[in-house]
């Protein structure tokens, strides 16, 4: 017969017990679990916005792209954020003082801008496969569900000269 277990939450612990060890573990387990799954799901929603933006800025009429209206689109999306900088700017020049009022919005801006510049003139932007017939169509029915982004095709695409 198993031993019955009762709860000795009224009984103080330790502080060098195995028993508060153990429990700090599991505490510290849990936090890395919940960082982790905030994490991912701040990734797939980066990716889920990425694939929005190439969706509602791509040509519907065309069955497939080139590399050259690849090349052009993605230049599209890499000026994305150029109007939001240019009236954080206007509101910067106006008055005399310096305003800092929007500086975390623009230093984000241009980080990400920073990192998605390199990685489309060195190993290449992860975008929806626009050159295949097949999954261009997939891509246009794909209805901005998280779920189905594993099911959608992606290529590395890098800057064609």
């Amino acid at each position: 017969m198993p031993k019955v277990t009762t709860q000795r939450s009224s009984k103080l612990i330790h502080p060098n017990s195995r028993q508060a060890n153990h429990l700090s573990r599991l505490k510290y387990r849990e936090q890395q679990k919940h960082n982790k799954c905030k994490e991912k799901s701040s990734k797939v929603d980066a990716k889920v916005t990425k694939f929005l933006w190439f969706k509602s800025n791509m040509n519907m009429e065309s069955d497939k792209y080139t590399k050259a209206d690849l090349n052009e689109l993605i230049e599209r999306y890499l000026e994305r954020f150029n109007h939001e900088l240019e009236q954080i700017e206007i509101i910067r020049s106006v008055g005399k003082r310096n305003s800092s009022q929007h500086f975390s919005r623009e230093r984000a801006i241009k980080f990400a801008l920073d990192q998605e510049k390199m990685q489309f003139s060195t190993s290449g932007l992860e975008i929806p496969d626009l050159i295949n017939t097949k999954f261009v169509k997939e891509f246009k029915e794909w209805d901005g569900d998280s779920n189905m982004l594993p099911k959608l095709k992606t290529i590395r695409f890098r800057k064609q000269s």
